[in-house]
């Protein structure tokens, strides 16, 4: 099992754009298949020197990391976009949540093989998942102050809004323990949906 340190990846700030359009063909790559891929191998398909792979991740185990990161970071600030110009903290809410629940969708779901090898990427993806709740309980608590859903724990419900997609995706891809009728992404909004109902005031 491969070990990832995050001290060992360059900050999204400090790839270059060629490190960047590198990175979006890999995750392209990625649907295809790099199970038993070297990065000699990695680096021929992209048609890129050795050099250029190396200078963005030190191993194939980090190249994933990097880019399952990049993946996250640009649908955080999709999600963060989309709510700009909303008035309402609640719908602002409900927005948030709908573009952040893409992370357990298709474009992460193709790296859970990979990622599941990769002992030392839970930091990235706790990083990620922990921003998310955070803004989520932000965006709870401006609700609480307009008058749109009842006082409640808001720091509680904050980490299931954020966990349930995590927890749906684990059931339905790696564990196999139950049959969703629905992708976790629509069964992670159904209850969403439920929770947010159930506090919105009538």
């Amino acid at each position: 099992m491969a070990i990832v340190s995050s001290r060992k990846l360059k900050s999204l700030n400090e790839l270059t754009s060629k490190h960047i359009q590198v990175i979006e063909e890999f995750e392209k790559l990625v649907e295809i298949g790099i199970s038993g891929l070297t990065m000699a191998d990695i680096a021929a398909k992209l048609k890129v020197s050795l050099r250029t792979l190396y200078e963005i991740a030190p191993s194939k185990e980090h190249l994933i990391t990097a880019t399952i990161n990049r993946v996250l970071t640009n649908i955080g600030q999709e999600a963060s976009a989309s709510i700009k110009g909303i008035q309402s903290p609640l719908s602002k809410l409900k927005m948030y949540i709908e573009i952040g629940y893409e992370a357990v969708g298709p474009r992460i779901k193709k790296f859970s093989t990979d990622l599941s090898k990769v002992r030392g990427v839970e930091e990235m993806l706790d990083y990620h998942r922990d921003y998310f709740v955070a803004r989520i309980e932000e965006l709870l608590d401006e609700a609480i102050e307009y008058n749109e859903i009842e006082d409640t724990d808001t720091h509680v419900v904050a980490i299931a809004l954020g966990g349930v997609p995590l927890l749906l995706s684990d059931y339905f891809f790696l564990e196999k323990k139950t049959e969703l009728k629905n992708t976790p992404e629509a069964s992670a909004h159904l209850v969403a949906d439920l929770m947010l109902d159930s506090l919105e005031r009538k």
